[in-house]
């Protein structure tokens, strides 16, 4: 008799444990796109943008994937610093993103390879940035 009580929560446990990732999977992969089609034939030309700090962000939902802050002088990037970038945990993407603008001095992204997600994260980050500062 208990378990015929049970069972019913057992289902729903059992049915929240598998549906979850499913639905967590494909909230990122609609920010990933949003994220791609934002940034799309983005190719920033860092000669021309004015001197000082930018700061961005891209965001989908309520839920913020990258925050950037760079500084431009020159036409170079001086500095640069993902402050929030989602990876995948234990992940080095965020650096080696940061580590290929600062080798370069430029806001090119190229996608590294097993971080497509991240890179156009970073991407539409850095587009946010600089439209919010020609505004």
């Amino acid at each position: 008799m208990k378990i015929k009580k049970v069972i019913p929560y057992l289902l729903v446990f059992l049915a929240s444990f598998l549906i979850t990732p499913y639905i967590i999977t494909s909230f990122i992969k609609k920010a990933h796109n949003k994220a791609q089609e934002y940034s799309q034939n983005f190719s920033p030309n860092t000669a021309k943008l004015k001197d000082g700090t930018y700061n961005g962000c891209f965001r989908y939902f309520i839920f913020t994937f990258s925050k950037v802050e760079f500084e431009v002088k020159d036409g170079k990037i001086k500095n640069i610093a993902f402050k929030k970038m989602f990876h995948s945990p234990g992940s080095p993407y965020k650096k080696d993103i940061e580590a290929q603008i600062k080798r370069t001095k430029l806001l090119e992204v190229n996608a590294i390879s097993g971080a497509t997600r991240t890179s156009n994260f970073a991407k539409a980050a850095l587009k946010n940035a600089i439209v919010k500062n020609s505004k």
